[in-house]
């Protein structure tokens, strides 16, 4: 979809990162993956999860809560509708762990009181005045007035939203692509900026990062590896492992909807079935081994990261065959 042909209110196209074309072939297929029963990947439960290709999962996901623009986005206001049929402006915004929050005056609203609620920003061109940013310099391109349809309590610090909108036929329709459960959900996260194309993460200031559950950043999160409770350094590395970043340049060697077994550090996943084959072993510095790619297109020499092949992991990798390991993936062969 052209943001170009967008009129006001109207969702926005899915953010790629690279072959766009790929990936969706690849999510058409996962529409068949609703018999797969998924498991829980939580302690000596353990689970399987089928990863994804995509950074993101749509073209605004950061958004600076005091007005600033941002990545060509500037958030505008929001309301809420309060009993007797009011609309209140909403004073500012934040995020608390992984849960939003709207002040209005003193009195701090979260939870089921913001489903209803609307909010409003303005996305820009990338650059009409020629001078080769993407600011509030640059013409606004379209008005977009989101809407939060529903909301769910995951844990006491962690909620999943729906946002919809309206398309130019009045159709309301979600702004995050469905995940693998169906569902059209995002997670809020507090001051997180990632660069689309590298992978990159860092800190910003006033930032709402809205993470898509169909995205890498939300699937990170469904899968254990909170970013309010981490290093922000480890939680990259955990969304380089669902989108098999091998050389942690943003370069995805997978196919949407693979089956994956992991093993952490943190004691939050690990194997259901030990004897499935090793596809990489994870760190900060990169990833330390490579045995089975997660694109069955690929062998492990023909993984090339700035020019050289990745190390092959031997017969008795573990987590602890290297001390900095952080997670220890495999492909489950039994589905």
């Amino acid at each position: 979809m052209n943001i170009r042909n967008l009129v006001p209110f109207v969702i926005l196209s899915v953010a790629c990162v690279t072959a766009c074309d790929d990936m969706d072939q690849y999510d058409a297929a996962d529409e068949d993956l609703g018999e797969v029963a998924l498991r829980p990947g939580s302690g000596p439960a353990g689970g399987v999860w089928l990863n994804t290709s995509s950074i993101g999962s749509t073209a605004f996901s950061e958004l600076d809560l005091s007005g600033v623009v941002h990545k060509g986005a500037q958030f505008t206001g929001a309301k809420l509708l309060r009993p007797g049929n009011v609309w209140v402006n909403v004073t500012s915004g934040s995020v608390k762990d992984g849960t939003l929050e709207a002040k209005v005056g003193t009195t701090i609203y979260r939870g089921a009181d913001l489903v209803g609620s609307r909010w409003e920003l303005t996305l820009f061109n990338a650059d009409t005045d020629g001078d080769g940013d993407h600011d509030a310099d640059d013409e606004p391109e379209v008005d977009v007035e989101l809407r939060i349809a529903s909301f769910q309590q995951i844990s006491p610090k962690e909620a999943h939203y729906t946002f919809e909108t309206v398309d130019e036929l009045g159709n309301v329709v979600p702004v995050c692509d469905a995940d693998t459960d169906g569902v059209h959900t995002m997670v809020p996260i507090k001051d997180l900026t990632v660069n689309e194309v590298t992978g990159r993460m860092g800190k910003r200031s006033n930032t709402l990062y809205l993470a898509c559950t169909s995205g890498a950043v939300g699937k990170a999160v469904q899968w254990g590896y909170k970013p309010w409770e981490r290093p922000i350094d480890e939680f990259e590395v955990a969304t380089r492992m669902v989108r098999a970043d091998y050389c942690f340049d943003g370069t995805s060697f997978t196919q949407t909807g693979t089956h994956l077994q992991i093993q952490d550090k943190y004691k939050i996943n690990t194997f259901l079935r030990a004897d499935d084959p090793t596809e990489a072993v994870w760190s900060k510095s990169g990833v330390r081994c490579i045995n089975t790619p997660r694109n069955a297109t690929f062998t492990a020499p023909q993984v090339v990261c700035g020019g050289q092949t990745l190390p092959i992991c031997s017969s008795s990798t573990s987590m602890t065959t290297y001390t900095d390991a952080l997670f220890w993936t495999k492909i489950d062969a039994s589905i």
